[in-house]
């Protein structure tokens, strides 16, 4: 008895290119901006230190669509890398040193700045599971089915097992079932179809977690392979999971998570 791979992915950060809420002609020299200084109101001067802190809690749809076309001293403070590293610790999100060296390192200022402006907007997908229909709630939709002997089947509950554990983060107990000869399923995911900017992914280098969580039943042995392809450009890398048990030294009816290392 087996669950479908569950790829989390920590940090496959996407561009905005395309979503509508992202203006990348903000970064140019053709924008027609108002002469008003944004550092006055009232007749007051309000000092730099205060316009960030505002900014910090302006929604960033607003600040990308709106507040960097308001006055040349608003642009400036948007488009400064150290504004939307200090956006991003507000959020929540955090940066490897690597990472923020690379990003520091490249000389495309507008690639770097959508990179940063789509984490702070949470354009992109992270800890999400890009595995469509992972569990079989909506049968083998999305799936590429090879089946063998009696055929791979979806239960609502788990039969001869435990119940699927909280902790898979699923939200039903559907599951995958095969019977005494494999069967297979192979689903594509294509990064770029989901807007991802390939040179985005040269600069911040993702992490790709895979799991899959497998069980089997009190009466029988099972065993599951994962393998998982990770197509580029230029080369092709294959990450393989094999959970089997009789050599793991696992309890049948129990449900355990397989990992890549």
């Amino acid at each position: 008895m087996i669950l479908p791979q569950t790829i989390d992915v920590d940090y496959l950060w996407l561009s905005l290119s395309s979503s509508p809420d992202l203006d990348t002609s903000m970064m140019g020299n053709s924008i027609e901006l108002s002469e008003d200084n944004g550092s006055r109101f009232c007749g007051k001067t309000i000092p730099e230190e205060i316009v960030i802190h505002i900014f910090l809690y302006v929604p960033v749809k607003d600040l990308i669509r709106s507040a960097t076309h308001v006055c040349k001293y608003w642009h400036h403070l948007l488009t400064q890398y150290h504004f939307w590293f200090t956006r991003m610790q507000v959020e929540g999100y955090k940066l490897s040193e690597t990472t923020k060296q690379r990003l520091l390192e490249e000389t495309n200022e507008t690639l770097v700045l959508r990179a940063l402006q789509s984490v702070c907007g949470n354009y992109l997908h992270l800890n999400k599971n890009l595995i469509l229909n992972p569990s079989g709630i909506d049968g083998f939709q999305h799936w590429m089915v090879r089946h063998g002997g009696d055929k791979m089947i979806v239960e609502d509950t788990p039969t001869g097992s435990d119940l699927i554990p909280e902790e898979a983060g699923l939200p039903t107990q559907h599951c995958f079932v095969t019977s005494y000869i494999a069967s297979s399923r192979c689903q594509v995911v294509n990064l770029e179809h989901l807007g991802l900017d390939p040179c985005v992914i040269d600069i911040l280098r993702p992490e790709i977690h895979i799991s899959e969580w497998v069980s089997a039943r009190w009466d029988c042995h099972s065993k599951s392979t994962i393998a998982v392809l990770l197509k580029g450009a230029d080369d092709t890398q294959q990450v393989d999971i094999t959970w089997n048990s009789r050599t793991d030294d696992v309890i049948c009816r129990q449900w355990y998570k397989a990992t890549a290392d």
